[in-house]
Parts: C-alpha cells; sequence; structure tokens
C-alpha cells in the first residue's frame, strides 16, 4: 500500500517490540471477536430504509455539475505545464500521495456522480469518459514502475509484470477502475484485446480481465486467509476493500461468482483487524504476513479509507457502521478544526499519522456519509470548505497542496455525491441505473452459467 520494502525494515523493529506483549496481543484478539459477535446485532439504522433512500434518481446538483466538470478537465489531455503542476505528484511512487490512489479516487468520484444519471444522458456519459481516461492513465509506466525495483518484483521471473503477486495497492484499483468502466459504457475491449504492461526493455506483460481476476483471485484462495498482500509481506484493511468492490460489480454484469471468497476474507479480518492494542483508530494499521502479528495501532484516516470502501461489500451493513462508530470516537477533533494542509515528507502508508489532516478530513467526510453518520460527516465538510473549497471556472475543487489536491477533492466529491443519494452499495447491487442492459446474455439465459476457469494456473 506504499512503503518502499527496501526502506521498510523497521518491521523488525516492532516485530521484537510487539513480542514483548505477545500475551496481552492474544487476549486482545479474543476481546475483538467478542465485539464482532456483538456488532453483528447491533444497527445504526435500518439496512432497507438505508437503501431506499439512497436509491432516489435525485438529479445532480449545481455543486456536482461542477465537480463532474472538474472530474473531467482533471483527467483529460492537459496543456505540458498543466500536465506537471496537477500530476507530477507523488515521488517514487511508492507513499500515500502516488498516482496511483488519485486516479483511482477519480474514477470513483465520477462514478458516485454518475450513478443517479440515465444511461444515455450527457452526465452519465461523460462519467465514462471520465473512466476511459483513469484507466489509461492507470496504465502509464510512471504509474507501475515502482514495482520493478529491486527490493519489490523486478528480479522476479514473472517481471514486468505489477499485477502477477503482492501488489493489491494497484491491482485492486485497477480491478474496481475496470468494473466501474464496464458498467457505464457497456465497453468490453478490456475483456476481449486486453492491455499491456510494456518495460523500457521492451519485455511486456499482457493481461486481459479474466487474467486479472484469475490472478488476484488465486492468491485470494491460496494464501493463508483471503486476503492479498499490499507489498511484499504487508496486508492491509483497506486495499483489500477494492478487489471485492469490483468482484462484485462484475458479479452483477455475469462475470462469475466470487461470494465466498469474499465471505473468507470478511470473516478473518473483522476478527483480527479491530480494536488495535494500542489505540490510535478501530483497525490494527498492518498485518505482517511471516510473522503473523499486527502492528496494532491505528489512525482516523486508515480507519475511514477502510470504512468508506468497506461498507459496500459487507455481508451485513451493520457491521460496517457498527465499526464507524467505534472509529468516529476516536477522532482527534483538535486536527479537524480549520484542519491543516501541511505535508511531512515521510507520511507513508505505515505512519499515516503524518498525513495531512485536510487529507484524512476527505476520507473521514465519505465514509461518515457512507456509514450514515450525517452530523461527523457536516462537521467535517464545513471545516474543510470553509478554508479550502473553490469554484474556478464553473469547477469545484479543493485548493489543497499539490501532492493530495486531486485526490482529496475526489473524495469531497464522493462525499458530496453521497449527501445527495448515491450509495457504492446500491450500486454494487445493481440497483442504480448505470446496470441498464449490462447483464450478460449468459446470466439471462436459463440454466446458463459462466463456465470460464476462476483461477488460471499460477506458476
Amino acid at each position: 500500500m506504499g512503503k518502499h520494502y527496501g526502506r521498510g525494515r523497521w518491521i523488525i523493529g516492532w516485530i521484537l517490540s510487539v513480542i514483548t506483549v505477545f500475551v496481552a496481543f492474544g487476549l486482545y484478539r479474543n476481546r475483538a471477536k467478542h465485539w464482532i459477535a456483538e456488532s453483528n446485532v447491533r444497527s445504526v439504522k435500518n439496512g432497507a430504509e438505508a437503501f431506499a433512500g439512497n436509491a432516489v434518481n435525485n438529479p445532480l446538483s449545481a455543486d456536482e455539475l461542477a465537480a463532474l466538470k472538474w472530474l473531467d478537465y482533471i483527467t483529460g489531455p492537459l496543456p505540458p505545464d498543466e500536465e506537471r503542476e496537477w500530476w507530477n505528484i507523488g515521488g517514487t511512487q511508492h507513499g500515500l500521495f502516488a498516482k496511483r490512489y488519485n486516479i483511482a479516487f477519480c474514477g470513483y468520484a465520477a462514478a458516485a456522480l454518475g450513478m443517479r444519471e440515465a444511461p444515455g444522458t450527457p452526465g452519465f456519459t461523460t462519467v465514462g469518459h471520465v473512466l476511459g481516461r483513469c484507466i489509461e492513465r492507470y496504465l502509464k509506466r510512471d504509474v507501475w514502475a515502482y514495482s520493478m525495483s529491486k527490493s519489490y518484483w523486478g528480479l522476479k521471473p514473472w517481471a514486468p509484470d505489477p499485477c502477477f503477486r503482492e501488489n493489491v495497492m494497484y491491482t485492486g484499483h485497477l480491478l474496481q477502475l475496470l468494473a466501474l468502466y464496464e458498467t457505464f459504457t457497456g465497453d468490453t475491449r478490456y475483456w476481449t484485446e486486453g492491455f499491456d504492461f510494456t518495460w523500457t526493455d521492451g519485455r511486456t506483460a499482457h493481461y486481459t480481465v479474466q487474467k486479472l481476476i484469475d490472478v488476484t483471485v488465486h492468491q485470494m484462495r491460496h494464501g493463508p486467509n483471503g486476503g492479498l498482500t499490499c507489498e511484499p509481506g504487508l496486508m492491509f484493511f483497506p486495499c483489500n476493500n477494492h478487489p471485492h468492490i469490483a468482484l462484485s460489480i462484475f458479479a452483477r454484469l455475469g462475470h462469475g461468482d466470487w461470494n465466498a471468497d469474499a465471505r473468507r476474507w470478511e470473516k478473518w479480518a473483522l476478527e483480527h483487524y479491530t480494536e488495535p492494542l494500542f489505540g490510535g483508530g478501530a483497525l490494527n494499521l498492518v498485518y505482517h504476513v511471516k510473522s503473523g502479528l499486527f502492528y496494532p495501532r491505528g489512525s482516523a484516516g486508515l480507519d475511514a479509507w477502510s470504512l468508506l470502501w468497506y461498507e459496500p461489500w459487507a455481508e451485513n451493513r451493520d457491521t460496517a457502521h457498527a465499526l464507524w462508530q467505534s472509529a468516529a470516537t476516536k477522532i482527534d477533533w483538535t486536527k479537524f478544526t480549520a484542519p491543516s494542509d501541511a505535508i511531512d515528507g515521510s507520511a507513508t502508508c505505515n505512519d499515516p499519522a503524518k498525513v495531512p489532516p485536510t487529507a484524512a478530513a476527505s476520507f473521514l467526510a465519505a465514509a461518515a456519509r457512507a456509514c450514515d453518520d450525517l452530523e461527523t460527516a457536516e462537521r467535517i465538510e464545513k471545516e474543510l470548505d470553509a478554508k479550502y473549497l473553490k469554484h474556478d471556472d464553473g469547477m469545484y475543487r479543493l485548493n489543497l497542496d499539490r501532492e493530495w489536491r486531486i485526490g482529496a477533492t475526489a473524495n469531497r466529491i464522493i462525499s458530496l455525491a453521497y449527501s445527495n443519494g448515491s450509495s457504492f452499495r446500491t450500486f454494487c447491487e445493481g440497483k442504480v441505473p448505470a446496470f441498464n442492459n449490462r447483464i450478460k446474455k449468459f446470466d439471462r439465459d436459463a440454466g446458463k452459467t459462466d463456465e470460464r476457469p476462476q483461477c488460471l494456473p499460477h506458476p
């Protein structure tokens, strides 16, 4: 999910420190399991009522139309100087400000707006264009070149393939973008023609959507707990949400059924990631697969990213809401009253506490909306908008530091769309106009199932 593994030897230090509290950690796991059992019967809001409210096909507001205009602008072809001004971000692409996240969030924001538009309308068509451009940007070499470093997979026999193993921080978002793109456009060229990852020396790895699904699902089924590692040996909860959202959408489109894979990972994650021993948030930061240990501390931003994208595919929506209730009690409001935009260059996914409060606030607002905590959402949005929201040239954006302004604006747009009735939960269930006439023929034919293999051989 984002820290260069060659510099990631920090893991040794925290493993040694955590060993000293191993017994307490065992007790913590038992407490977490008990908490999850209780969460399944708690309810923040009646699910049926929430879905009915979110499914309303409200027309896009003036702010939403301005937001869509900005997404269309920022993902499209830009003059060289503007391209550098907006997209010269992320440095080595190992950290939380990497291009892959900013690109993906733009696609998700466009989909959040478009899910309330009727197919064939100008807004719906624009969403398809934005998603297509996001995929084109996402496949550019500079976005995935980090995977070719020696401490990642540059020396592996499968190089230059950034999707083959231990990179869900890239592949999960690519899958979700591909699923959204097919839903809004009906274009299946990424299934039939595929796409290439070409390295500077001419080596190429060719993929189709089916191959990307197969490689991803194989890792789920052959791993110890159903999860996918973000980078060598490290497994983060938030990144694992994105492939499950993608697979739920592909299932609705008639491409297969991966519900058992989702439930296996969800069960393990809910029993192990919750209630960090040393506090800081509702979810543990990271799991070290080889040692079987967690870095048992959380953060508000990590919780928000996690729960914004867990809620759409959770088996029980109330579980996501109960987790959010826990996360909301841990928000340090001193950081989010007129939140600062200062960036600490050392901020990584392994040290998210150094992420600027504006970036975390954009996630918190969206997650609060997704989990029906309107009071928290409105409080954060008010503070963020008062200082940073701009309406330039008829567009809606946050005027933040270049490193995070694209992603933060995209997340603010997601919370805006949720406030007007959008819901990725409803979207994943196929209850939105975007799914009209998108279901594959074999799914409509009585008695037919998808006979394509769910997992290709994995060398």
